[in-house]
């Protein structure tokens, strides 16, 4: 006879055999979890597609460190922005290459074929808060339409990225 102590470990080795049939269990399960976990994403609303674009996009990339005052149509803005042409993905205008930020009355349209004369620009705008940065997304009819423009095709979707450096309000 064996000591007690032999016995012990062989029930543990008898439990812990590999079975063939775990192998195949294991993957689907594995895949499974995959799956709800790529599904999900944390709670966010998956990707809109261009099509079902209809109203301005906004995601805010770094939220204003203090918020005393957010903008509103009337107010004078000074802003950085870059924009983008979705189906290339080429920049076509940007403020940047200036040392000072753009400056414009909210709600006014000075410059034909300037942002501030895009209703889906001044909807992504509106609210932001000195210091704060976002995305917009703006489908082609708050955008350029279906004339586009030299550097955007006819019904592009138009993104921005937008820098609120400053807000002077009169009101």
């Amino acid at each position: 006879p064996r000591p007690p102590r032999c016995r012990t470990a062989l029930a543990w080795a008898a439990m812990f055999k590999f079975h063939p049939i775990t192998l195949p269990i294991s993957v689907v399960l594995a895949s499974m979890y995959f799956y709800y976990i790529v599904q999900s994403k944390g709670g966010k609303k998956p990707a809109v597609k261009s099509r079902e674009l209809k109203d301005v996009d906004i995601v805010v990339h770094t939220p204003a460190q203090s918020c005393h005052l957010k903008a509103a149509i009337g107010d004078l803005v000074h802003l950085h922005y870059s924009g983008y042409a979705r189906s290339s993905g080429k920049l076509f205008e940007s403020s940047r290459e200036n040392s000072q930020p753009y400056t414009f009355k909210l709600g006014t349209c000075n410059e034909k074929g300037k942002p501030e004369c895009l209703k889906g620009f001044e909807k992504g705008i509106l609210g932001m808060c000195a210091g704060e940065k976002r995305k917009v997304t703006i489908p082609p009819q708050l955008a350029y339409g279906k004339a586009g423009r030299e550097d955007v095709p006819p019904n592009d979707v138009v993104l921005f990225h937008v820098e609120m450096v400053d807000i002077d309000s009169f009101g």
